[in-house]
């Protein structure tokens, strides 16, 4: 385990060592938890997110796509 000091800021730099297994890079977004009595840093999960939208981009119209999507929901019911 890693030590980190608290800032006057309450900021936490996280240690080289461990950014760098993380690959986290400046500006990256991290979930926060309190577990216990611990404080628990996670990289967000957003490459999940990447690319969401894109068939609606890709398919001109948004409120079209939406109705299609509708219309293969009833055809599955």
């Amino acid at each position: 385990m890693t030590e980190a000091t608290i800032g006057a800021r309450y900021q936490v730099v996280i240690p080289k060592n461990e950014r760098r297994r993380l690959r986290l890079k400046p500006g990256a977004k991290v979930e926060v938890q309190a577990e216990n009595d611990r404080i628990v840093i996670y990289p967000a999960a957003t490459k999940g997110w990447r690319g969401i939208g894109k068939d609606i981009a890709d398919n001109g119209d948004a409120s079209d796509y939406v109705k299609r999507l509708r219309e293969e929901w009833r055809e599955r019911e």
